[in-house]
């Protein structure tokens, strides 16, 4: 019987690639109380309008 090493989690994310990552991330939501695939968010700067979302306090 050979004993196995164990791979740390930063070994681990090495090997990844950033597609992998953002395929598999996950964030944990308290109110649903868990673990889930993270929503996607917008870019820091992106202006609202461009992507649909509402303006508040504008007409």
């Amino acid at each position: 019987m050979a004993f196995r090493k164990s791979i740390s989690q930063s070994e681990l994310a090495e090997g990844q690639s950033e597609a992998d990552r953002e395929r598999h991330a996950t964030e944990y939501q308290p109110s649903r109380g868990g673990w889930f695939k993270a929503e996607a968010r917008p870019e820091p700067g992106q202006d609202k309008d461009s992507s649909g979302g509402r303006r508040w306090g504008r007409r």
